[in-house]
């Protein structure tokens, strides 16, 4: 195992609870080891991981409780949340009625309970956890210098030695992890740099600030929906977007905020480096005037965030996840969810060659297919957002919803995953029963965004195709509306886990609406849809997906015929002045 950050120690024990014997070297610095590292919100698998297999439960229950996520446009320059600015959100928050009849009370935290933690107190934690695991050996005396692969099935020999290179020394090993971060040592060596071949390229600023109290967030913060319930937009991840940039809020435990200022660098919204960028954009925004420089506890940024691998598992016995492999955005705070999904693929692979000598190259030859499809489209989730087509408030309520539809089609396989971990005490596979086989086979195949119900049977790039297809044609009628003049009101929709779907049928009426918002009140769910953690396959999670297709491409079929009427009546209006002009 190459690295020892939050990715690294959950693959170490990870492959540790399998039965392998796992060697972790890495030599991080007082600073590395303290550094608010980006990755603070957790999302969907990313919590159900650390809660269980990371055994990361109560420290995640005295971090930030994160209630779901907020999109926002349209907030430059005002000090509330008006009728003038855009929103799409999502409370992830349960009713007590659905905790209680979970068997396992853990069940309903590792599916639900998000968190915004602090990454060097959570990865300390972590770090103590694996020096008491048995079978793990953490080796914080060096980095690896070189990986040299064996031949015919020889084990591999990694090289390392200490930072002032008084130490080093040799290990052999039948698998190599690399969870070194962006020094990506595997894929440069190897060759495994997939490349970008358009112009969409980001910088991200980042800081941590002290003093984020409570007093700061005020009423404006708060949402009402139509029955009256009432939200804190800072108690979600908020994202803030603009021309060709988004910003990031994420309150942290202690009285912390993590700030983010991530912008297209073909087109930033500022001039200057990326620190000066940061605090001129942040400017904008008469509602984070509390912000400055005296409070900053620590600042970063990378001026060329994305990268992508064309390989996350070898059959020459050597895998890459984390940023080791891809990254694209901060958006979504997918980085370390996905990694625990290909870490668990990881797990079961090695697991299988030591214990059985049998490679599965066709599970192998799945697992780079569905993954690098996953991060395909994680990119084009965000690309089309960065263009000017996010004025336009349709387009971002429909874009969202695509989102949407991709991860709420996970909402099985977390299930499935959550109930799988529970079930062999954090991934011990020796605990297996024959029904925890079955739910990890199923999972073996499902458990990626481009493989959920009901696109599992598609293979994997042709369902990225089309996803990217599908945000590029919504961002194509978006840009013509907004080149033709065509206003549409800024519109909100606001979900919660018991009102799991906005009113996108009143997308035609909002012209008409004194306030166009999109949200429901929450109705009361029939009792034979409450889950209790012991299905393997609960009614509502194994319609979702369906539904949310159903609902995502009738409103993308208005989207067009009605952009499509638009331009018919501008044509046969350019026809008609052309008429009177020649007469």
């Amino acid at each position: 195992m190459i690295g020892s950050g939050i990715v690294g120690l959950i693959n170490a024990i990870a492959l540790t609870k399998r039965g392998l014997s796992v060697v972790c070297i890495d030599q991080p610095t007082e600073k590395q080891l303290s550094s608010y590292k980006v990755g603070e919100s957790l999302l969907i698998f990313s919590n159900a991981f650390l809660r269980t297999l990371g055994d990361l439960d109560d420290r995640l229950n005295e971090s930030f409780e994160k209630e779901g996520f907020w999109m926002v446009h349209g907030l430059e320059g005002r000090s509330s949340f008006d009728s003038s600015v855009s929103e799409w959100g999502f409370e992830s928050h349960i009713p007590q009625s659905w905790i209680d009849k979970f068997h396992d009370p853990l069940f309903p935290r590792a599916l639900f309970k998000d968190a915004q933690i602090v990454r060097p107190e959570v990865e300390a934690e972590l770090r103590d956890r694996a020096r008491r695991t048995p079978g793990l050996d953490l080796n914080e005396r060096g980095l690896v210098r070189d990986v040299q692969l064996g031949e015919d099935g020889d084990d591999h020999l990694l090289h390392w030695s200490s930072r002032d290179k008084r130490e080093s020394g040799e290990i052999a090993a039948r698998w190599v992890v690399d969870c070194s971060g962006r020094n990506r040592l595997l894929a440069r060596k190897f060759g495994h740099t997939l490349p970008l071949d358009d112009d969409f390229r980001t910088t991200a600023a980042w800081a941590q600030f002290s003093g984020c109290t409570s007093d700061l967030f005020d009423d404006r913060w708060n949402y009402t929906f139509p029955d009256g319930v009432v939200a804190r937009r800072d108690h979600n991840t908020m994202h803030l977007w603009g021309d060709g940039y988004w910003i990031w809020l994420i309150r942290l435990a202690g009285d912390r905020i993590s700030v983010g200022v991530t912008y297209h660098r073909g087109r930033p919204p500022e001039e200057g480096n990326a620190r000066e960028v940061f605090w001129k954009v942040l400017r904008r925004y008469p509602l984070l005037d509390w912000l400055s420089e005296d409070n900053v506890l620590e600042f970063s940024a990378y001026r060329d965030v994305q990268h992508l691998t064309d390989t996350f598992v070898s059959p020459r016995r050597y895998a890459m996840v984390g940023d080791a492999s891809s990254i694209i955005d901060a958006f979504y705070s997918q980085g370390i969810s996905l990694s625990m999904t290909t870490s668990w693929h990881i797990a079961n692979i090695a697991e299988q060659d030591v214990k059985q000598d049998r490679l599965d190259t066709d599970y192998i030859d799945h697992v780079n297919r569905a993954v690098t499809a996953d991060w395909r489209i994680m990119r084009s989730m965000v690309k089309s957002k960065y263009s000017p087509a996010i004025a336009d408030s349709r387009f971002f309520i429909l874009d969202h919803m695509l989102d949407y539809m991709i991860f709420g089609a996970t909402l099985l396989g977390r299930f499935r995953a959550v109930r799988w971990l529970l079930e062999t005490d954090g991934g011990y596979s020796d605990r297996e029963t024959q029904e925890q086989i079955r739910l990890r086979t199923n999972l073996t195949r499902r458990l990626y965004l481009s493989q959920s119900a009901p696109w599992h049977r598609v293979d994997p790039h042709r369902v990225a195709g089309i996803i990217e297809a599908w945000h590029r044609g919504l961002e194509r009628r978006a840009r013509w509306r907004l080149d033709n003049g065509v206003e549409l009101p800024p519109t909100k929709a606001a979900m919660r886990a018991y009102s799991a779907l906005p009113g996108l049928w009143k997308l035609p009426r909002v012209h008409r609406m004194e306030q166009a918002d999109l949200s429901l009140a929450a109705t009361k769910e029939p009792e034979f849809v409450a889950a209790t953690g012991k299905e393997y396959r609960p009614p509502v999670m194994a319609v979702n997906g369906t539904i949310l297709l159903t609902l995502t491409a009738v409103s993308t079929l208005w989207d067009m015929a009605d952009t499509r009427v638009r331009k018919l009546r501008k044509g046969l209006r350019l026809r008609q002045r052309r008429r009177y002009a020649t007469r």
